[in-house]
């Protein structure tokens, strides 16, 4: 009996309950569970999940999970831009691909071929154009065009610069090692470099009205006038000088040989003569002698008048004199000076 009365007992007492209150990191208190004092062993596994489960309900009822109020606002607006902006990319970009012509083969008049890029119009270069080869289509012309000027240059391995065409508004420059113009067949026609500019073709035509102007010295085997044309050979304000090794040959083989000056004509031989070798030699200019006194009975020949001598002053003036008597004069301080 006693036994009884105090299981009896114990039975009736309430179980002791410790209400545990939990806040989170800004201070909020949240109810998250009742702890229960320990139940005699005899309770079954059952009553616990059964108690658990309703305890995880009743936490679930006070906590919704999700988003809601002005952030599940914020995240709609944030949705519906970015599918604004998709769709207004995706219009620009096939308006892009419409405006430049886009397709399977290039981009508008450009096609991509075996090879390289072939252009069926015009291109504009803004900047920059580098390229191993450029060709025009078979049967039409080239045109590279500037608005202020033209540039082509070459570099070697290393990126230093090997030569250079510049063509500016007034003048075209080449920076090369050697300059060669060449025909059709390979022949050269005209070489530069920095000892000599070697001209290949036959003849060197100059056309200026004032002819050709050298400042220092011409070395030539042969000059020529063309056909039909005079050839003059002038100074206008210093000497001419013609200097040659072995022989000079003045040669007309069908017309005159003029020399002219303004001052002395010198024909010196050091070594050996000067030799006029023509059927006459005309002196037109020399001063005639008077005659000396008459020594002889027939110096008034008439026939005789229309014949001198050919004198020589000691200084080598020349002058004539009559036919007959000494080689003389009476006034030849006046004549010889």
């Amino acid at each position: 009996m006693m036994e009884t009365h105090s299981l009896g007992r114990n039975r009736q007492t309430p179980a002791a309950r410790n209400h545990i209150v939990y806040t989170d990191h800004k201070g909020r208190k949240i109810p998250y569970a009742d702890k229960i004092t320990p139940e005699p062993i005899l309770n079954n596994n059952a009553s616990r999940d059964t108690k658990a489960d309703s305890i995880r309900n009743s936490y679930n009822s006070q906590f919704k999970v999700g988003v809601y109020g002005w952030r599940k606002k914020c995240l709609y607006i944030l949705v519906i831009a970015l599918m604004l902006m998709m769709v207004i990319n995706l219009a620009l970009t096939l308006w892009v691909l419409k405006v430049l012509d886009f397709n399977s083969e290039g981009m508008g008049q450009l096609r991509i071929v075996p090879g390289g890029l072939q252009l069926l119009g015009q291109a504009l270069v803004l900047d920059s154009l580098f390229a191993s080869s450029i060709k025009s289509k078979r049967g039409y012309p080239i045109s590279v065009e500037s608005s202020r000027n033209f540039t082509v240059s070459t570099r070697d391995a290393h990126g230093l610069l090997q030569s250079k065409l510049f063509l500016g508004p007034d003048r075209l420059e080449v920076n090369v090692g050697r300059l060669e113009v060449r025909d059709s067949r390979g022949a050269l026609i005209l070489g530069a470099d920095h000892d000599a500019v070697t001209v290949g073709a036959d003849t060197l035509v100059i056309t200026s009205p004032a002819g050709i102007t050298f400042h220092t010295a011409v070395q030539t085997s042969q000059v020529k006038a063309p056909p039909s044309k005079p050839l003059v050979l002038e100074s206008p304000t210093r000497s001419l000088e013609v200097h040659a090794a072995q022989n000079i040959v003045l040669e007309s083989r069908a017309g005159d040989i003029s020399a002219s000056c303004l001052s002395t004509f010198h024909l010196k031989s050091v070594a050996g003569a000067i030799r006029l070798d023509a059927p006459s030699i005309y002196m037109p200019k020399l001063k005639s002698a008077l005659p000396l006194p008459p020594t002889t009975p027939h110096s008034h020949d008439p026939h005789h008048q229309n014949i001198y001598q050919l004198c020589a002053c000691a200084n080598g003036k020349l002058f004539l004199a009559p036919p007959h008597g000494a080689c003389a004069a009476r006034e030849e301080s006046l004549i010889c000076r």
